[in-house]
């Protein structure tokens, strides 16, 4: 067991411990809402609405500390080049749908503290929580300063969970395509720009021309110059070659990459296929970017 996880990478093992330490801070902070929905005996008898603004109340979200740790080390992880086997896109999905969800659950935090500091108490008539000036401005203070600092962590990284680091994009790791202990690949294996170029299939060329018979040559007083004609004009490029040449010159390092990859191969498909003008259409829409 620890000679098999020595064998596996650095980025690899950061991103398994990122999973582990966000699925611990989902399971803590699963409880800490449990224990602010439980929040003492008054509560039992308020209507739903006022135990939901006590319970945003009295939650701290100190109570998502490990899952925003094992967050940000996910996606370091990833960033790095880990990978968890055929299941790294759907867990970085997951894992960031998640954050998202911290977001919402911070922002009722927020709204619902700041309700109560506004009114100093939660509850009706005959039964009633109250809490005092000094108590209300140190909790609200406590649940935005945290619900800021927290959710600008969960919207970085959720949104941006499973993107490649720039110096780690240009290729993947020599350890992506070495078997694994029963023999078998895991079947991912990044693939940079210069060999999507290589892999897309270009036309073939045109069949060459036969060959004619040699013309004898015309006595030397009979040889006249031809007469002078202009030359052809160049025949345009046609729009994968436009496509190709546009993405190796000015988009292949771009922000838009991806989009422009994607696009590339949609010219070529197209004009494979015989459609020259949904194909001159996409080059066109390539050279606008």
């Amino acid at each position: 067991m620890i000679a098999r996880g020595r064998a596996i990478c650095f980025p690899d093992a950061l991103s398994l411990a990122g999973v582990g330490l966000a699925a611990a801070g989902m399971v803590v902070t699963g409880d800490g809402l449990v224990a602010a929905a439980h929040n003492g005996v008054i509560s039992s008898s308020m209507s739903w609405h006022e135990r939901l603004l006590l319970g945003l109340w009295t939650f701290r979200l100190e109570h998502t500390l490990w899952f925003t740790l094992g967050l940000v080390v996910l996606w370091v992880g990833m960033g790095l080049g880990g990978r968890l086997g055929r299941s790294s896109d759907t867990v970085a999905r997951l894992v960031g749908g998640v954050a998202i969800g911290h977001l919402l659950l911070a922002a009722a935090v927020v709204v619902g503290a700041t309700i109560v500091a506004a009114t100093g108490s939660v509850g009706g008539s005959g039964i009633q929580a109250t809490f005092s000036g000094r108590e209300r401005l140190a909790t609200w203070l406590l649940q935005v300063a945290t619900a800021l600092a927290l959710g600008l962590v969960w919207g970085l990284a959720g949104t941006r969970l499973g993107e490649r680091f720039a110096p780690f994009a240009a290729g993947p790791s020599d350890d992506r395509d070495e078997p694994s202990d029963d023999g078998e690949s895991d079947g991912h294996r990044e693939i940079d720009d210069f060999e999507l170029l290589e892999q897309i299939e270009l036309p073939p060329p045109p069949p060459p021309q036969p060959r004619t018979a040699p013309v004898a040559p015309l006595p030397v007083a009979e040889i006249s110059p031809p007469p002078a004609t202009a030359a052809p004009p160049p025949s345009p490029p046609t729009p994968s070659v436009r496509a190709r040449r546009r993405y190796e010159e000015q988009l292949s390092f771009s922000p838009m990459r991806d989009e422009a990859r994607k696009l590339v191969e949609q010219v070529t498909g197209a004009e494979r296929a015989g459609r020259v003008d949904e194909a001159s259409a996409l080059a066109d829409r390539l050279d606008a970017m």
